[in-house]
């Protein structure tokens, strides 16, 4: 199979949820037998060569930003992305066409590519996404950039009438999408990820801290760090240890940890000192108040951690991984989890099974080859049609042949 990929940014180094998406399903699609062309916005990452090791050509495009492509009633995000020389070489044959994310769609229904198979990969609810980025962000002026490309995503959304189908990265994603798109076929096809070790339940030592991990200079990270501080640490024994780990720790953040002993604050860790954060904690604890998308760090967290994996409502919106967790939602009922759960460490039989439920879910090559074949459904579709429209023609014209044919027997 022949694929182009267009990604709404540069897909390595792969350090957050959606980059880490299409990174590995890149490296797994080629692993697979897929040949790609990758199609890629530059978005302060330069050119990649271990993209470049991948796929079979890549081809970079820059941003159309500034005031202009923010007043225009088309999102932002997808019309900074308007690059004419990206459609001129997708339409250089006529293979298959992966967009990641709505943010790239901006040629889904260009009347040149009308009659090609395009599949969007949704990361999020794009619109859901954006409201609740406005609810947590501090910044007036952040806010109502977020509402106003909340409005316009949702307007926009309707373009996905057009797509040949939809890739949903939850359940809840997709039964969003099949309701609103019923004539589009959808398929859930979990996150890809850096998975080498899934399936290998791990050893059970672990050390008595808990873990909150992320990127801490993103709102919604610091709404979470902040209420664990200030919510749920008052609740706790003095001696209990509580360590913030994660990129960019923000000022407000880093001065919050100050204030309470138990805490503790690790900024820029390296990505083998993460794993073994991860790895070693007691308890990972992750909380959002913001239920959209994949939550890519649970998933870390249950495939690299032997420990607990204590967790809110929010956090799960793949339902499949509630039994692999511990749920709570309030200071009080979080409080009484963590004080049960420092006393003890998952057994065996938990580890084991935490390990075949991730592997069934979270396979890259299984997942590959399933959007291959639901890439592929859709080939046979389309030949299928040219098929009995090619019959269609044929009986027409050998009907006509014999009408004409036909000796006439009026006598005038």
């Amino acid at each position: 199979m022949k694929l182009h990929i267009v990604s709404f940014q540069v897909p390595y180094p792969p350090t957050y949820g959606g980059i880490v998406d299409v990174f590995y399903k890149l490296k797994a699609l080629k692993e697979a037998g897929c040949r790609i062309t990758l199609h890629t916005y530059r978005y302060d990452t330069d050119k990649s060569e271990t993209l470049e090791a991948i796929a079979d050509e890549v081809f970079y495009y820059d941003r159309y930003t500034g005031i202009r492509s923010q007043l225009s009633s088309i999102p932002y995000t997808i019309y900074s992305r308007r690059n004419k020389t990206l459609l001129e070489r997708l339409c250089t044959d006529n293979a298959p066409i992966l967009f990641e994310g709505l943010h790239t769609c901006y040629f889904l229904n260009h009347p040149r590519l009308q009659n090609r198979i395009r599949i969007v990969r949704t990361h999020n609810v794009e619109h859901d996404y954006y409201e609740q980025l406005a609810k947590a962000t501090p910044s007036r002026l952040k806010h109502w950039y977020y509402r106003i490309e909340a409005h316009k995503l949702k307007q926009y959304e309707h373009n996905l009438n057009r797509a040949s189908g939809i890739l949903c990265i939850t359940p809840e994603d997709q039964a969003y999408f099949n309701s609103r798109y019923p004539a589009v076929p959808t398929l859930w096809l979990p996150c890809f990820f850096n998975n080498e070790t899934l399936g290998i339940p791990h050893a059970q030592e672990t050390k008595p801290y808990i873990l909150y991990h992320g990127n801490l200079s993103v709102d919604e990270n610091i709404r979470a760090a902040l209420f664990i501080l200030n919510r749920v640490l008052p609740r706790l024994t003095p001696e209990t240890h509580v360590i913030f780990a994660g990129k960019s720790p923000a000022a407000i953040l880093t001065e919050e940890i100050k204030k309470h002993p138990q805490a503790e604050i690790i900024a820029d860790p390296s990505e083998k000192e993460m794993a073994r954060l991860v790895a070693e904690a007691r308890i990972n604890l992750l909380l959002t108040f913001q239920r959209t998308g994949i939550k890519l760090k649970l998933i870390h967290a249950l495939s690299g951690g032997n420990g607990h994996c204590l967790v809110n409502s929010p956090m799960l919106t793949d339902k499949s991984l509630r039994t692999l967790c511990h749920v709570a939602d309030t200071p009080e009922a979080l409080a009484r989890q963590i004080k049960e759960l420092m006393n003890r460490t998952p057994g065996k039989e938990e580890l084991t099974n935490r390990a075949n439920t991730l592997q069934q879910i979270y396979n890259n090559r299984s997942n590959a080859l399933q959007l291959m074949q639901f890439i592929e459904s859709f080939e046979k579709k389309r030949i299928n049609r040219e098929k009995t429209a090619v019959s269609y023609r044929t009986k027409t014209v050998c009907k006509l042949l014999s009408d004409t044919s036909t000796p006439s027997t009026n006598k005038d």
